[in-house]
């Protein structure tokens, strides 16, 4: 079975990146820009993991986590951030939250987590 993976970033460049590194482990990847955007994605088709930037636009990563768990969706997530240390007392009070990227991140880290969450 091929794993979904959604990314959600407003930056197109961190985007591209991230789909070609899931893309080179075998997986199918839809990305977009904004909170919004992902929340009608996954109510269409929820992904196997969700890969989110915490600063977006219309919409912070924790407002969009927030909002999938009230309406039932607990998909294993990956919150990526220039300031982790400042966003986890934030984030790390939602069971769906896995991990963290920290930006800018390294490929091999970044392969080896998705690979991991996603054998879990």
């Amino acid at each position: 079975m091929d794993k979904n993976i959604l990314i959600v970033d407003d930056q197109r460049g961190i985007r591209f990146l991230l789909e070609e590194i899931v893309k080179s482990e075998g997986y199918q990847v839809k990305s977009c820009e904004n909170g919004i955007i992902a929340i009608k994605e996954i109510e269409t088709k929820p992904p196997d993991l969700l890969i989110i930037d915490y600063r977006l636009p219309l919409m912070n990563g924790a407002k969009v986590i927030a909002l999938l768990e009230e309406k039932g969706y607990y998909i294993p997530t990956i919150v990526m951030s220039g300031l982790v240390e400042e966003i986890k007392p934030t984030t790390d009070q939602y069971s769906s939250v896995k991990n963290y990227f920290s930006k800018p991140f390294n490929i091999l880290e970044a392969k080896e987590t998705i690979n991991y969450i996603l054998r879990e």
